[in-house]
């Protein structure tokens, strides 16, 4: 399955992030299952950490 050229692989965590301004996308991929899970959008300074 494809990736975004600017898609960035997360640090210490399955899955993937994609930049939109100051928002991010974060999702995980399952090549078996060509399926894509995003399982957080908002902004930088929320996104990231279990909050």
């Amino acid at each position: 399955m494809p990736r975004p050229p600017r898609a960035k692989r997360l640090v210490g965590k399955a899955g993937y992030r994609i930049r939109r301004g100051d928002y991010r996308i974060l999702y995980v991929v399952d090549d078996d299952a060509r399926r894509i899970r995003v399982y957080r959008i908002g902004h930088r300074r929320d996104v990231y950490g279990d909050r």
